[in-house]
């Protein structure tokens, strides 16, 4: 069976970063609080890491590595939406963020 956490998260922050950054190639981040911890979302264009958890403190914290070219959606999805939830498998060192279910035809922007 797959360990695995999902939290519901509200507070973000983008980094956009003038020269390549902390050493692996990041050219954009994102720092997610969840109740847990941090994560921390790096978008490279050229090399990217394993993810993995630092869980030597007390509040855990992710480091997740993805492609430069999903920054676009990811930025979308955290601006648009809500509530929002992050999730991770420890077993793979995988990772998304989620909606909860919608209904079909919901408008995200009303002019009225």
């Amino acid at each position: 069976m797959d360990k695995f956490i999902i939290e519901e998260f509200s507070f973000y922050k983008v980094f956009l970063y003038g020269r390549k950054a902390l050493g692996h190639q990041t050219d954009y981040s994102v720092q997610i609080t969840i109740p847990s911890g941090k994560v921390f979302l790096y978008f490279c264009k050229n090399f990217m890491k394993d993810n993995y958890v630092d869980d030597s403190n007390p509040k855990k914290e992710f480091h997740v590595f993805l492609r430069a070219d999903k920054y676009p959606a990811y930025i979308d999805i955290l601006r648009n939406e809500k509530p929002l939830f992050f999730y991770y498998n420890f077993d793979q060192d995988m990772m998304y963020i989620t909606t909860t279910d919608e209904p079909v035809g919901e408008a995200e922007l009303s002019g009225e």
